[in-house]
């Protein structure tokens, strides 16, 4: 059994971290919320994102696995508005979901999941961490779209830095000082390489008055983090986290 009722944001923003990545995903229901892992086809990206079931007006859940159709959920969830209601509904007869948003209803099929991936995503504990605003950090990837394919994220105990080199010196370079920064721990002088791209999608999908958190450490991974579904009174309740693998090379 699924049954929930929940505001258009919070379902919005939670599927908004997954589109993405993937297009489809296993989708895990219980009464203590959803979550979602995936990892993206060219095994570069990860993701763990998750509502609890304080994000729910309401949630009746048994525990299963739901194979959704993550682009096109997130086009008919799409046309809510800020603030309304959603209803969503298991329909085992027809393998679909029931979503009602006001007086419109909407079957989506669900999925076949042979073959969907199920991946266990590593908390890697990394060595630098930083807090900063999405917005901040948006502002430097929308700079860096012309210069080059790939940026360089790096921190030491004063800064922390995102640079984009092209060719013919095109470069962009946003340096945030640790007084710009919500928090900067780094141990280290760290440096890894990504891809430009990927990292955009990942910070860009997270609303961009958040607080993200970064991880990184020398050519490894880069964790990002962010609480999901904000209430005013009682917090956060959900959370996504990305892992994307580093560019070893530098030429």
């Amino acid at each position: 059994m699924f049954k929930a009722q929940i505001v258009s944001d919070n379902i919005k923003e939670f599927i908004g971290t997954i589109a993405p990545i993937v297009d489809e995903a296993k989708m895990k229901i219980g009464p203590t919320g959803i979550t979602i892992k995936a990892v993206d086809p060219s095994h570069v990206a990860m993701i763990e994102t998750t509502l609890t079931s304080g994000a729910f007006n309401n949630l009746e859940a048994e525990e299963a696995e739901l194979g959704v159709d993550v682009t096109k959920f997130k086009s008919v969830i799409g046309v809510a508005k800020p603030g309304e209601l959603v209803d969503i509904e298991r329909n085992t007869e027809m393998n679909s979901l029931i979503v009602s948003i006001g007086n419109l209803v909407r079957a989506m099929p669900l999925l076949d999941m042979t073959g969907m991936a199920d991946p266990k995503v590593p908390n890697l504990d990394l060595p630098t961490v930083v807090k900063v605003k999405a917005e901040e950090v948006s502002q430097g990837l929308k700079a860096s779209k012309m210069v080059s394919d790939h940026i360089e994220l790096s921190a030491n105990e004063e800064s922390f830095r995102l640079v984009c080199k092209g060719e013919n010196q095109n470069r962009v370079d946003l340096t945030m000082n640790r007084s710009q920064l919500d928090e900067l721990k780094a141990p280290n002088d760290t440096s890894s390489l990504f891809s430009l791209d990927y990292f955009s999608l990942m910070v860009n999908s997270v609303k961009q008055d958040r607080i993200i958190t970064i991880s990184l450490g020398n050519d490894l991974p880069v964790k990002i983090e962010a609480e999901l579904a904000m209430n005013g009174n009682t917090g956060a309740h959900g959370s996504v986290r990305f892992l994307l693998a580093p560019r070893i090379d530098r030429d």
